[in-house]
């Protein structure tokens, strides 16, 4: 029985060394130019659930459908968020063309069946090795809610508001 166990020890220490002896060698290219292949793209997609699932809160948007907070969450969005996800009738900024993945059109049906929680908390935390950076550093709770409810707006924006 404990050669068996050292056998298994013996393998997982293997298999994490060949793993990071790959890396080292640069036989993974980690530029952000091509997209990410099909097995980058499903560890990232089950790390970023995940992580939803286990740290996003489970709280609704305060300023939901308060005129003033849309007023101040356009303006945060114009400014941090539609250069790479654009907006309705508006394209992304050209820099966003190198983001991989693409950064998601906020107004889809995907986006906005996210929860209000796990949307504050893609805003405040951002998505490792995708482009989405963290605004908790420099945006106020109240701030972010103010970008959620605006997120949640962009299906029905005014002229003046796409202006």
């Amino acid at each position: 029985m404990l050669r068996l166990f050292i056998a298994f020890c013996f393998g997982i220490l293997f298999c994490i060394g060949g793993a990071l002896f790959v890396l080292w060698i640069g036989a993974i290219n980690m530029a952000a130019a091509p997209p990410p292949g099909p097995i980058e793209s499903f560890v990232g997609n089950l790390a970023y659930e995940g992580s939803l699932a286990r740290r996003a809160p489970h709280t609704t948007d305060p300023y939901k459908n308060d005129a003033a907070a849309l007023h101040d969450g356009l303006a945060h969005f114009r400014e941090n968020c539609v250069m790479c996800h654009g907006a309705p009738d508006v394209k992304p900024a050209e820099l966003a063309k190198g983001l991989h993945p693409d950064a998601p059109e906020l107004s889809a049906d995907d986006t906005q069946a996210m929860s209000d929680g796990e949307l504050f908390w893609t805003v405040g935390n951002g998505v490792r090795m995708t482009g989405m950076p963290a605004f908790s550093p420099t945006h106020t709770d109240d701030e972010i809610w103010k970008i959620i409810a605006f997120v949640r707006h962009l299906n029905r924006l005014t002229p003046e508001e796409k202006a």
